[in-house]
């Protein structure tokens, strides 16, 4: 029975080592410069492929206001 126990204890160890090991290194990958860098063109590539004409559009030359406004009228007394 002990060495079941003990079998079990060694697993979750190497189980837990594994895991902590996994997100220090994930971690630092993706607070590097070099790693920021190759998930950003990742995403823009991928970006690139699925909206052709939408990244390349320019903003509009003339914009409505966001809300409709009433007109301005004068009240007369």
């Amino acid at each position: 029975m002990q060495k079941i126990i003990n079998t079990i204890a060694c697993i979750t160890f190497v189980l837990t080592l594994g895991s902590i090991t996994t997100v220090y290194f994930g971690y630092k990958y993706i607070t590097s410069p070099k790693g920021q860098e190759k998930i950003k063109k990742q995403i823009m590539d991928e970006l690139k492929g699925n909206m052709p004409n939408l990244i390349n559009k320019e903003l509009p030359k003339f914009t409505q206001p966001a809300l409709p406004t009433k007109p301005k009228t004068k009240l007369s007394i």
